[in-house]
């Protein structure tokens, strides 16, 4: 779709239904001054409802024609653009680690195997990640490539920068090299430096956060972080958790049970698996997928029986 028509669908209905009811009202409050005035009085009334119906027919024509709303399924072509590039800049942010290790290699396998079980295209993924590694791999063409694929989608680039987030801290720490050439990728993917820091925080908070799950004894649900005392009391749990699970909903520690909710909302929505079938992602990626909501579901439950919810 083109760049112009893209933006109109994201403003240009809500503008045009603006300009119609400011010209409508300028001509209402020229009848009321003129000779007519029940006739200005009348329409001035009835302009009130109008315009609301209006404002509501603009917005669902919106949310029905715009493809920033909703759940986007690539085409194939589009899909190729965003596999071949993916895997080209895990590459790039890789080679800046200094030395790919075998855990860097497990990581970008896990992920092939995740999203397809044909050899042929596994190789082909493997070669473009070899490419990536190349000395000289300029990432400029691949970013602008990916974001014309996606149409510029929020989510589609977000998991993208998790990925390759996830492949620098495969051996455990991510070092300069590294950062350095995921900021330059997070740059060209035009998504800001902010958002970057709060995924990276995030990855490192789950990978913690999982660590105490497992560890966290024989207990189920909810109830598996707080056991109840004699006295009714709920036990201890370490702070660093309780901070780890702020990370993971993607809020400040020490946020209103208000904003740790609505949090939660927004980021099981994007795991949503109807939503991420929509988008055509793979049985396998979702179920990777679906683990990580597991890990926000988790959080989201410490949260409410720390916050007293």
């Amino acid at each position: 779709m083109p760049e112009f028509l893209r933006v109109f669908l994201g403003h240009g209905i809500r503008i045009l239904a603006a300009v119609l009811i400011l010209c409508g009202y300028f001509q209402i409050v020229m009848l009321i001054f003129s000779p007519w005035f029940l006739v200005g009085i009348f329409l001035f009334l009835i302009g009130i409802p109008s315009s609301l119906v209006l404002f509501i027919y603009a917005y669902q024509k919106e949310r029905q024609l715009n493809p920033w709303y909703g759940p986007r399924k690539l085409t194939a072509e589009e899909r190729r653009v965003l596999q071949t590039g993916t895997f080209r800049l895990a590459g790039y942010v890789a080679a800046g680690e200094g030395k790919i290790s075998s855990e860097h290699i497990a990581k970008v396998n896990e992920y092939i195997s995740a999203l397809t079980s044909d050899s042929a295209m596994r190789a082909e993924l493997l070669q473009e990640f070899e490419k990536g590694k190349a000395e000289g791999y300029d990432p400029v063409a691949d970013c602008k490539a990916i974001r014309t694929a996606v149409h510029d989608g929020r989510v589609f680039k977000h998991r993208l920068i998790e990925f390759l987030i996830e492949v620098l801290f495969a051996d455990g720490v991510m070092q300069p090299g590294g950062y350095s050439r995921l900021a330059s990728v997070t740059y060209n993917l035009h998504v800001a430096t902010f958002v970057m820091e709060r995924l990276i925080r995030q990855a490192q908070a789950i990978a913690q956060f999982k660590s105490f799950f497992n560890n966290a004894g024989g207990f189920t649900s909810q109830d598996r972080f707080y056991r109840q005392g004699a006295g009714g009391q709920s036990s201890y749990v370490p702070h660093d958790d309780i901070e780890n699970a702020y990370k993971v909903i993607g809020v400040h520690e020490g946020s209103d049970f208000e904003t740790v909710k609505k949090a939660y909302h927004r980021m099981m929505r994007k795991y949503h698996p109807d939503r991420l079938q929509a988008q055509g992602v793979s049985e396998e990626m979702m179920r990777s997928y679906t683990e990580k909501a597991q890990n926000i579901q988790q959080a989201y439950d410490l949260l409410k029986k720390h916050l007293n919810k």
